[in-house]
């Protein structure tokens, strides 16, 4: 507060998002960017886009309900004739990595959608050899600087 208020003195508190004063706000993990970083790099297909949009929807249950497709694609980026496709497909390539699980309606679209320990993923992913080694260690330095890590 003390260096935010010498290096921008001319900024009211008012400019500044505060979670206290809004509802619309939730927990997500301090490494989220690495998460990311690590969806796109297993499949290249902006998944996680798909995966940022899910986390910015999850309450401490982590359960999701789908309650609009489109609107979902569109928040992850997508739109036009093929947002909706591309949508399921990218949440599929975040399934089938093991990020999330899903269950679906009778008539096959999303229903709902389960986050499941992103760092758990990521570590079955690297002893399976899937991840780059550059990104685990990028990952774990985060982990113990945080305090995630402490051995």
């Amino acid at each position: 507060m003390k260096l935010r208020g010498e290096l921008w003195p001319d900024v009211k508190e008012s400019e500044l998002w505060n979670r206290a004063n809004f509802t619309g706000f939730t927990t997500i993990p301090r490494t989220i960017s690495l998460i990311l970083r690590i969806i796109d790099e297993l499949d290249r297909k902006n998944a996680a886009r798909v995966y940022l949009d899910l986390w910015c929807r999850s309450f401490d249950d982590y359960v999701i309900e789908v309650r609009d497709e489109y609107e979902m694609a569109f928040a992850s980026g997508y739109h036009g004739q093929r947002a909706v496709r591309t949508w399921r497909e990218r949440l599929a390539v975040i399934e089938n990595f093991g990020f999330v699980k899903t269950h679906r309606a009778s008539h096959g679209a999303f229903r709902l959608v389960l986050l499941l320990d992103p760092h758990k993923v990521i570590e079955r992913l690297h002893e399976e050899q899937k991840i780059e080694e550059e990104d685990w260690i990028a990952l774990r330095s985060m982990l113990i600087t945080i305090g995630e890590l402490t051995d």
